[in-house]
């Protein structure tokens, strides 16, 4: 058996284990800022799956942080990975055309030309949504609350000796 403060030790160094991790993942996201807003798609595409891995990481830790604020965390990231999604998805249409428009014979390369302009069209769109997004409160809220979630953890009892609290039916939400 276990002694109590021993959990507690544990419990604490899950806690700070938690919060390097989710710390790391909320700077990976704002490192690819500056290329979103300059329209760089690889920082779209590595802002993307950086939202998508803070997203699994507060479910996987969802015992260390405060359960009101991780869940509006949560959603305001869906909302960040639905806006940057919508705009990675024309650029994955775009250079797949590009790559097989070589493919063609000359006369259906003005088709795939004429798709293309249109994709940029729709993805030039979307992208303004996304800068919109950037530029709004809501992920502004994000950027000043998420340093506070990682900071504002449960109390050392939140693992008991027998793992329970480990595992959360908040950890599938």
């Amino acid at each position: 058996m276990t002694a109590p403060s021993d959990n507690q030790a544990r419990a604490r160094n899950l806690r700070q284990q938690a919060g390097v991790i989710l710390a790391d993942l909320y700077q990976a996201i704002i490192t690819q800022e500056d290329g979103v807003r300059a329209g760089d798609i690889e920082a779209v595409h590595d802002m993307r799956v950086a939202s998508r891995r803070l997203r699994v990481a507060l479910s996987n830790f969802a015992v260390c942080c405060v359960p009101e604020l991780r869940r509006e965390m949560r959603r305001q990231l869906g909302k960040l990975a639905d806006a940057l999604g919508a705009v990675r998805d024309f650029d994955v249409m775009i250079i797949a055309l590009k790559s097989r428009s070589g493919e063609l014979p000359p006369g259906q390369k003005q088709y795939i030309r004429h798709l293309i302009r249109r994709l940029r069209a729709r993805r030039l769109r979307r992208r303004r949504l996304l800068l919109q997004f950037l530029q709004g409160t809501e992920y502004e809220d994000f950027k000043i609350r998420f340093p506070l979630l990682i900071q504002e953890v449960p109390a050392a009892g939140a693992v008991r000796e027998n793992g329970e609290g480990l595992q959360s039916k908040e950890s599938v939400a």
